[in-house]
Order: structure tokens, then sequence, then C-alpha cells
């Protein structure tokens, strides 16, 4: 059984990747900078006869990452397993972006993934087996004051490439989910008039569910996914399409 490591489990999207992978029968460590949320999410598995544990982990420092590395091999063993989807948001018109908000969005989206990926990555390498799946979002294409949010799930999306094409022959799968409007976290706190506007853009005309997101994720984790890789999979109601 696989060992799975979510780094961010703990937000609405977080919570149901977590949970997905543990139906599969793994022990998943939920990590993520609330380590209290984190710890309810493992509980509320564990709760439910999986094996779980939460770790308060600031993926934006590399020492915290090793650290985290350390607790989840000496809890469950090596991490098969490592998905990264730490974020922030932080908005306004790029000719109004401070410095300290773009810092921060770009630290706790792309320094936390190249943290793990730094980290995890050689020991997966060594043993000639592991999945590795990034969170990006279809805003990141760009859209009218994301600019930050933009720039860093790009140069996710660019990370997650670059460590593909390193990691392919060594039995490594690296693959991104972008998912547009899921009805959790930040979509809910969008006053209603624009969440309507917003679904009435998706072709589905519904937001996406974080269940759906994660069976994305469960997908990509699973040995069904060996020969994909290297790619950046819209979990979207058909958003990506344009206008229809």
């Amino acid at each position: 059984m696989r060992h799975s490591l979510v780094i961010g489990g703990a937000g609405g999207i977080g919570s149901a990747v977590c949970a997905a992978l543990a139906e599969t029968g793994g022990p998943v460590t939920v990590a993520d900078r609330n380590g209290e949320a984190a710890a309810a999410v493992a509980q509320a598995l564990t709760a439910k006869g999986h094996t779980a544990r939460g770790v308060a982990c600031d993926a934006t420092s590399p020492t915290a990452v090793e650290a985290l590395k350390a607790q989840a091999e000496d809890a469950y063993g090596p991490v098969d397993v490592l998905v990264t989807m730490a974020g922030v948001i932080r908005n306004d018109l790029l000719v109004k972006v401070k410095d300290e908000d773009f810092d921060l969005v770009l630290a706790t989206h792309v320094k936390s993934t190249l943290n793990a990926m730094r980290i995890f990555l050689p020991a997966m390498r060594a043993r000639g087996y592991g999945r590795v799946v990034t969170m990006s979002s279809l805003a990141g294409r760009g859209s009218v004051a994301g600019a930050s949010y933009a720039a860093a799930k790009s140069a996710i999306e660019g990370l997650t490439r670059t460590a593909a094409i390193e990691t392919a022959k060594y039995g490594v799968t690296v693959n991104c989910v972008a998912p547009a409007l899921i009805d959790a976290g930040m979509f809910r706190t969008v006053p209603k008039e624009y969440q309507d506007k917003g679904v009435q853009a998706i072709p589905m005309r519904r937001p996406g569910e974080p269940r759906e997101v994660a069976a994305c994720v469960r997908f990509l984790a699973s040995d069904d996914a060996s020969y994909i890789t290297g790619q950046i999979i819209t979990v979207c109601g058909g958003l990506s399409l344009g206008p229809l």
C-alpha cells in the first residue's frame, strides 16, 4: 500500500484529496501550515478506519519540509505519493500589486512546490517509483486582478513539466491538476451574484465539487496513470473551452 503525503491538505479541496487517497488503503500524512486543521483532517480519516496523521509544516521553508519528510517516513515509511497544493490568494490589478503580496503568493505556491520536489524526488528516483501531483488553476492563464496568482500557477506548471522530464526514466511521474470554479474555500467567499455569473460561463452550469478534483488526483497517483507524466489536466466543467 502506498504512503501518500499531501502538503496543503487541510483546505476544502486538500481534505477531499486526503480522503480520496486514504480510500486507496495506504496511510496518509496530512501536512498544512495550520497544524490544528491538519490534525482535524487526519482525525476524521482515522475515525473512518483509515491510517492518517496531521503534521504542521510551513512548506516555504526547506528546513520545515526536511523535518516533514523525516516525520512522515518515521511514521509510515517512504513517501510514494506526493501532492503539493499549499496556496493563498491576494487579488489586485497588476499595476497595483504590492511587493509583499506578490512575494507571499509566489512563496506559498511556488517555493513550497519547489521545496517539496527537491526534498522528496531524490528518494523516489532512487527507489524507482513515485507519483507527484501539483496543483495549478485555470486562472493561471491570466485573469483581471489575478497577476500574482496567475504568475504562481504558471510557475508551478513549468516546474511540473521540468520535473517530469528529469524523473521520467526513473519510474516517477509528475503531473498537475488545474481546477476552475470549485465549491470550496475561496469560491464560497465570493458574493453570490459573482458566483452565479461565474457559473453561467461554465458549459456544465455548475461549480465543481472538491471530490471531483480529488478523483483526478487519485487517478494520477495510481498505477493506472503510469504512462502519463508532464501533463496539466483541467478540472473545469468545460470552462477551458471558452464561450459556447
